[in-house]
């Protein structure tokens, strides 16, 4: 539902010191090793809604510096680009937890492709009734109104436990198998167990705009301003296979 500045696709990096098969601190034993996705913050944000501690990132509340769209509220991090054609799989992991009064949805991780005005291919949205669920429009390129809304991740089913938002922590993983042919599969892990799993594919309709590039972006994107604090401890994307 934005735009950001386009950016050249990124070589993905190992870190060196990674190895195959080790034991994730996100609840489960992680195949992959460890990439650099060059995270930086999406579009800028109001001083001090992000800050960088260490291994955690701090997430308060912010105007969306980000033109376009309906959403009112962001502090969000972005990836590089991931290219259309790449066959390859990421897990993304965190600790993460959030700790807030009210009872706003908003969303936690995106898989985007640059549009304007519609969902993402995939957003995972943090409910008001604290569960996950997926968000995803194809678009015509039209702005708001040229969104069409794409059930087949949509109506995924969130399998979970109830979420808290009193600061409890909980270990997330997504895992995003892209085909590099514009479709992909994910997964959510909650505390190691799955809560959420669907499938994004293009559509073969021809009105609809096909994805250039990818990438992933990850904070507190919302409709309304909202005062909370999300921390995010031990991000990192995993290489698997």
């Amino acid at each position: 539902m934005e735009t950001t500045v386009k950016r050249p696709v990124a070589a993905f990096t190992a870190v060196a010191i990674a190895t195959i098969g080790t034991q994730s601190s996100i609840g489960k034993a992680a195949e992959g090793r460890p990439v650099s996705l060059g995270w930086q913050t999406s579009c800028g944000v109001d001083a001090g809604a992000i800050k960088h501690v260490k291994d955690t990132y701090v997430f308060h509340n912010s105007s969306n510096h980000c033109s376009g769209g309906i959403f009112h509220q962001r502090a969000e991090l972005n990836s590089t680009n991931i290219s259309v054609t790449s066959r390859i799989t990421y897990e993304f992991e965190t600790k993460v937890s959030m700790k807030t009064s009210g009872d706003n949805d908003f969303i936690l991780f995106q898989v985007h492709d640059e549009r304007m005005g519609c969902s993402p291919p995939m957003s995972l949205r943090w409910t008001g009734g604290n569960t996950l669920r997926f968000d995803s429009d194809y678009t015509r390129g039209k702005g708001m109104g040229g969104c069409f809304e794409n059930w087949g991740l949509r109506n995924a089913i969130y399998d979970g436990q109830p979420l808290k938002r009193d600061g409890t922590t909980y270990d997330l993983a997504v895992t995003v198998a892209f085909d590099g042919k514009g479709s992909f599969d994910v997964t959510v892990r909650i505390d190691g167990a799955v809560a959420l799993s669907g499938k994004y594919e293009p559509s073969s309709d021809p009105q609809f705009l096909t994805s250039k590039r990818f990438f992933m972006k990850h904070g507190v994107y919302s409709q309304d301003r909202f005062e909370y604090e999300m921390r995010s401890t031990g991000m990192r994307v995993l290489r698997q296979g």
